[in-house]
């Protein structure tokens, strides 16, 4: 915002093809100065024009430097095009100084080299070479446990207790071609032991990983703690001193001053959407975690309660708020003062949507310990929620955080005209989805559209992820209402979605990556040319829709999936309980263990967990453990994992974004779904056609007493919904149901429930895509 000051080394048009990597020496005088980022950029004037004009390509590199010492930088930069190399420039962005700190700065530089090195792996779908790609935190006792290489000359592989060296389990490497390529994959799914352990392929070993049902635990520690370092308003030790009092929203000739909560980012800014999401993650698994870990439950608590204030004390109570406040410098907190920003607040409806369920969550959270603050949160949500009411919204972001907001200020209050509400938002939600099955090349069924009649699906151009919204929804109506008529719609929509999870996940085998998903090649952009030669760079499904792995951007620079894949794993999570499905628990798992290492970088990119992790662009808080960055990206027009070393905004941005969805999603983790245990009376569902139409469902029981066996179903016709059998012990008896499909288009769902317990339904479905 101030300015630069640029130092440049200037050559002419040297070709550098022969080298890759940048090295140089520098010493920062800052005095009062918490972190000292500084910028390296990179020129070149050949057949590619550089740096360009966004960072995406990888020109732009952010260190950050200890003071009052010599820092050695080093930058690998086989990315770039080095044909006619015409300068180096070192950056110092002036981006404010904190009371305190010294408002003229000094930077050294000696010993600027070219060399020669073997560079780190940085696009593509391989395996980085002689490396084995294996989730750093571990993996869960019950859950698939793999590992993937490309090129080892090994034919077998063994699984070592890491501080014995005791042989676990010796296995051949399986070989699999997908369309990805050809890769390695060692699967080790039949140890059960917890412990920790190493992988060994021929000469190459792993670093030590887990197996445990707890093994997600310390990453909640961690990700708090990126949290607590991103405290606004609040003096962070080592990080800065409490900032931004000057700092302030306007909303008519009224003002409040904004300071507090978390920056969003590796700027200082902070929006709406991403302070009551991650506070409403934190209550809501501190909610999960009273009973079995107090400690941690209180220390979430604790952190929640920081972002609780600032929804609380940014809103002028008539639907008008702080929405997005820009920031992205240090200032010297004195209102009156030139380096002041005011921003404008708004009546955002999605903003008040999400206050509201975070407001309700903590107020419920919250009773027993604060009642006061509870009772002011409650009051809150309901003035929150009314001030945007009236404002109705076909859209399916609005109308998915409409209806969570009803739902949880129903499961607060226990009033029935939240939840009246909530079920009426449901049709919206429904009336976007895709029931029927697609006749693309990759036949589709279950995602949803941005809004009903629209061509565009629901938020795939975006990498913020928002994929769970309407699926969180309509399963906690399932949970809720259980005997509602409309039940068989909502938990035939999470089945058809989560279907579709399923299939897109068998397109990046053996990484099984959420694929960004469905583009509609003719959306009008500012920017079509270029989006569209990203969308085509995906798979062709027909001339309109393409299916993208990673996001397609177009101009922008926004790019990193951290939070698509996230919030899928949300969506599929959700499912997974509902459906009682553990393959998708355990699909839900590879998306964590990609963010973690299992990915062709075999880099975690959540700092400070695993190994590897590369530093993050966080130029004005310095890197923190438990950060989340925005997450791996693409070069250009591609559609291919991108990371080189560069440093830069976003796609290795510190965001709170995927952090607060690491949290949500440990809610569950933490609890993990696995196959249903023996029960008094066994129930084994199947089918088969029937001709005609029609199919014939099966259900034999095993067990005494009477049984009453209700048939739920969606897109088939049932005659006798209800039978009875009185079971005898020893004895197997069958029921047997005649179904007639409705529409051979769409996919159909069946529920068996014995004696109205939804806990121990089965479920059959059908006609699904292949």
């Amino acid at each position: 915002p101030f300015g630069h000051a640029v130092l440049r080394r200037s050559f002419a048009g040297e070709d550098w093809s022969g080298y890759n990597r940048l090295s140089f020496w520098v010493y920062p005088t800052l005095p009062g100065f918490n972190t000292i980022s500084m910028l390296v950029m990179f020129h070149n004037d050949g057949k590619e024009k550089l740096p360009g004009r966004l960072p995406t390509r990888g020109a732009y590199n952010y260190a950050i430097l200890k003071p009052d010492q010599w820092n050695h930088v080093v930058w690998e930069i086989p990315h770039l095009t080095r044909d006619k190399v015409t300068g180096v420039e070192f950056i110092y962005r002036l981006q404010g100084n904190e009371p305190g700190a010294a408002t003229t700065v000094c930077y050294d530089f000696d010993h600027l080299e070219l060399q020669k090195v073997e560079a780190d792996h940085y696009e593509g779908w391989n395996v980085a070479p002689g490396r084995i790609a294996f989730s750093h935190t571990g993996y869960r006792l019950g859950g698939s446990k793999t590992a993937i290489a490309s090129d080892l000359p090994a034919e077998s592989f063994k699984l070592l207790e890491a501080d014995s060296g005791k042989t676990v389990l010796d296995k051949p490497i399986r070989t699999v071609e997908t369309r990805l390529g050809k890769f390695q994959v060692m699967d080790f799914t039949a140890v059960r032991e917890p412990g920790t352990y190493v992988i060994q392929a021929g000469d190459v070993t792993t670093r030590p990983f887990r197996i445990g049902d707890d093994i997600w635990k310390r990453t909640i520690h961690k990700t708090l703690n990126f949290f607590y370092c991103e405290r606004c308003g609040f003096a962070v030790p080592g990080v800065h001193k409490v900032c931004h009092a000057d700092w302030q929203v306007a909303h008519g000739d009224q003002k409040i001053t904004i300071n507090g909560g978390w920056h969003d980012a590796g700027d200082l800014s902070q929006f709406i959407v991403n302070t009551p999401e991650c506070a409403a993650a934190m209550f809501s698994l501190a909610e999960k975690l009273q009973a079995e870990d107090p400690a941690l439950a209180k220390r979430l608590i604790e952190e929640a309660r920081w972002g609780l204030d600032w929804v609380l004390k940014t809103r002028f109570g008539d639907g008008f708020r702080a929405n997005w406040s820009v920031m992205d410098y240090w200032t010297d907190g004195v209102l009156g003062t030139p380096d002041d920003t005011v921003s404008k607040a708004t009546n955002w409806p999605v903003g008040n949507y999400m206050a509201a369920a975070a407001e309700a969550l903590a107020a419920r959270v919250l009773k027993d310990t604060d009642p006061a603050l509870a009772a002011k949160c409650l009051q809150t949500a309901r003035d929150d929620w009314k001030s945007v009411e009236g404002k109705n919204h076909s859209d399916l972001l609005y109308v998915s955080f409409k209806a969570s907001a009803a739902m949880e200020l129903f499961h607060t209050t226990g009033e029935q005209k939240y939840a009246d509400r909530a079920i009426e938002l449901a049709d919206g939600i429904l009336d976007c989805q895709q029931r029927e099955v697609t006749d693309w090349t990759v036949p589709l069924a279950g995602f949803f559209y941005a809004r009903p009649g629209s061509k565009r699906a629901f938020l795939c151009d975006t990498i913020i992820g928002r994929e769970q919204a309407p699926i969180v929804v309509l399963a906690k109506l399932c949970t809720a209402f259980p005997n509602h008529p409309n039940w068989m719609k909502w938990y035939s929509a999470v089945v058809l979605h989560s279907e579709y999870l399923k299939t897109l996940a068998t397109l990046t085998a053996p990484y099984n990556m959420f694929p960004a998903g469905v583009y509609w090649l003719k959306m009008k952009r500012s920017d079509s040319e270029q989006y569209s030669r990203q969308v085509r760079n995906g798979i062709r499904l027909n001339e309109d829709y393409y299916l993208r792995m990673l996001p397609a951007n177009g101009k922008r620079n926004s790019r990193g999936n951290n939070g698509p894949i996230l919030s899928q794993a949300r969506a599929a999570l959700t499912a997974a309980h509902l459906r009682d499905d553990p393959k998708l628990a355990d699909l839900c798992e590879r998306q964590l263990q990609w963010v973690v290492g299992r990915n062709p970088f075999v880099q975690s990119i959540m700092y400070g967990e695993g190994y590897d992790y590369a530093p993050q662009y966080t130029a004005t808080s310095g890197n923190m453990v438990g950060s989340h960055c925005v997450g791996i990206q693409t070069c250009l027009d591609r559609d291919l994992p991108y990371w080189p070393t560069s440093n830069c905004y976003t796609y290795k941005e510190v965001w709170v974004h995927p952090a607060g969805h690491w949290l949500r999603l440990m809610r569950d983790m933490v609890g993990p779904v696995d196959a249903k245990d023996a029960k008094p009376v066994e129930l084994v569902v199947s089918q088969e056609p029937a001709g005609d139409g029609c199919i014939t469902i099966r259900a034999k029981l095993e067990g005494t007493g009477h049984v009453r066996l209700a048939i739920r179903t969606h897109n088939l016709k049932v005659d006798q919904p209800e039978q009875e059998v009185a079971l005898e012990a020893g004895k197997q008896q069958t029921l047997t149901w005649t179904a007639r499909v409705l529409s051979t288009k769409e996919p159909w769902v069946a529920v068996i429930v014995p004696n109205g317990n939804l806990s121990e339904k089965r479920e059959l479905v059908g006609g699904l895509p292949h």
